[in-house]
């Protein structure tokens, strides 16, 4: 049965990354969540998307320029609404913290960008190794670099290479960096492309899916996870 998961929590009705955010995909039935670490100056892993605080928050600035405390200070809901002033930026110990059933799935996304942070493999497996979640966990990232690293250091973690462009017999690519799983932009996949996936022992957890239509024909095709900014959607589908 494909699995729905809860971008950056459900960050259609919440502000994304955030523990509200999180705690609403768990409360609509989400199966998992889907979620971004950076490290921060005195190398805490926090989940935001971007790179700089800027967007999401009331100050400016690169995360690897705070320190944890400082980032713990800032607003992270008055952006989104006024409902969510003075929500925080969580680390990734409280998200992996949360009340959940014991097979939901916390999808962490290394961030990779600009800038890398060294050691963010290691950091980032620590806490999944303390909270008891190797089975749950995903680790997926832009930069394949990084999920080498963390077979490397945790070969029976679960890894997904993310892809924003289509890609010849991806399985083939995957297979070289002992992923587990095909992460591509459902803008560039089709029935053939999981159907071939699939036969290669690829599953496919695709995103960032909003539109039912689209949810409802990958569903039938069957991929295996979709993620999507309104997880109700997907489970008020495959409930239906």
């Amino acid at each position: 049965m494909t699995k729905i998961i809860g971008h950056r929590g459900a960050m259609g009705y919440r502000p994304e990354n955030t523990m509200s955010s999180f705690r609403k995909a768990i409360m609509i039935g989400a199966h998992g969540i889907e979620f971004d670490v950076h490290l921060t100056k005195d190398h805490v892993p926090v989940v935001i998307h971007d790179e700089r605080v800027d967007r999401t928050t009331d100050k400016i600035g690169e995360v690897k320029d705070y320190t944890f405390g400082q980032i713990r200070k800032l607003d992270a809901g008055t952006w989104f609404s006024r409902d969510f002033f003075n929500e925080r930026i969580p680390s990734l110990k409280d998200v992996l913290s949360l009340d959940v059933t014991d097979d939901f799935i916390f999808n962490i996304e290394l961030k990779a960008g600009s800038y890398y942070y060294p050691g963010i493999e290691r950091i980032t497996l620590e806490q999944v190794h303390d909270c008891h979640l190797e089975n749950n966990v995903i680790i997926s990232s832009f930069d394949h670099s990084a999920l080498l690293e963390v077979k490397r250091l945790a070969p029976t973690i679960k890894t997904g290479a993310l892809f924003c462009a289509r890609l010849y017999n991806p399985w083939v690519y995957l297979k070289r960096l002992k992923c587990d799983f095909y992460h591509p932009d459902y803008r560039t996949i089709d029935k053939e492309i999981i159907k071939n996936a699939n036969r290669h022992n690829m599953p496919v957890n695709t995103y960032t899916v909003n539109s039912e239509s689209i949810m409802h024909d990958l569903i039938h095709a069957d991929v295996n996870m979709i993620i999507t900014n309104y997880p109700d959607l997907g489970i008020r589908i495959l409930n239906y």
